[in-house]
């Protein structure tokens, strides 16, 4: 039978679970509804299963099963099942003391899927590889502390001589045109509330801008190389295991937060504002 793999979301997370898919033959991946056509790209993956779909009945009849979330909804998932079940390590204690008395950080994700799967990690790019001459920006991200401003995304944009794509969420849309109008008519905007186009248009990409948000490691994970935007997060702090650029203004006061967060806590968001757009640039230059 089949390995289940378990990991309901977010997007970033779902992405590096391709490091470790590929080595465990055919695999049926459970997550939610809205993240399937992500997960369906992950190498390995025959079939996608979704909580809203199916509930506990997607976990029946395999003989092996790799909770890549360990949340109360993955235990639930799995409870009173007779295969395997191997969980991922979360390291919460650790990651929580983490921004506010800088320890050293936990295992990344991408070791910690590998440990919970038995298996050795496999390199990026994970998904189908791009092989464009187009600039991917991407502004966006789920919390505020981890954007840096439209404008520097914008003379990022203007400074590219070739095609450039602006990446991102229905939600962000008029933000991402804003960006596009101001760069000129080499650039156009995917705003997509899936990820199917997301992932075509990725593979048009020479470089990728982006903070730290699920769409950058998506990027990343399409062999695009990437630079990361690092703030309130480090890169260190368990998600960037890609080959490209991660950039940070290493900060005392940072990470501040396990996740980013909607307020900076000094109020001056310095560690962002500290990534200039030469200091960008500098690195896009490098990656042509």
């Amino acid at each position: 039978m089949s390995t289940l793999v378990i990991r309901f979301s977010s997007v970033g997370d779902i992405v590096l679970a391709g490091a470790i898919t590929a080595s465990l033959g055919d695999v049926v991946f459970l997550t939610l509804e809205r993240y399937r056509s992500l997960a369906a790209a992950l190498p390995g993956v025959i079939e996608v299963r979704t909580w809203e779909a199916d509930g506990r009945s997607a976990t029946e009849g395999f003989d092996h099963i790799i909770d890549l979330h360990a949340s109360p909804r993955s235990r639930l998932a799995t409870v009173f099942r007779s295969g395997k079940i191997r969980r991922v390590r979360r390291h919460d204690l650790r990651r929580r003391l983490r921004p506010a008395l800088k320890i050293k950080p936990a295992p990344s994700v991408v070791e910690r899927y590998a440990e919970a799967a038995g298996v050795t990690a496999t390199s990026a790019p994970w998904l189908a590889t791009a092989s464009g001459d187009a600039l991917l920006l991407i502004p966006g991200a789920a919390h505020l502390t981890k954007r840096w401003s439209p404008e520097r995304f914008t003379h990022i944009g203007q400074r590219w001589d070739g095609p450039v794509i602006i990446l991102g969420s229905q939600q962000e849309e008029a933000e991402l045109s804003a960006i596009a109008r101001a760069i000129g008519p080499r650039a156009e905007v995917l705003a997509e509330a899936g990820f199917t186009r997301t992932i075509e248009v990725i593979r048009r990409g020479r470089v990728a801008i982006g903070g730290d948000t699920g769409l950058t490691h998506l990027a990343a994970a399409s062999g695009v190389h990437t630079i990361g935007l690092f703030g309130p997060t480090a890169p260190d702090d368990g998600f960037w295991c890609h080959p490209g650029d991660a950039l940070s203004a290493h900060l005392p006061c940072s990470p501040c937060s396990r996740h980013g967060s909607d307020h900076c806590p000094t109020q001056d968001h310095a560690c962002m504002q500290e990534l200039s757009v030469d200091q960008v640039w500098a690195a896009v230059e490098a990656a042509r």
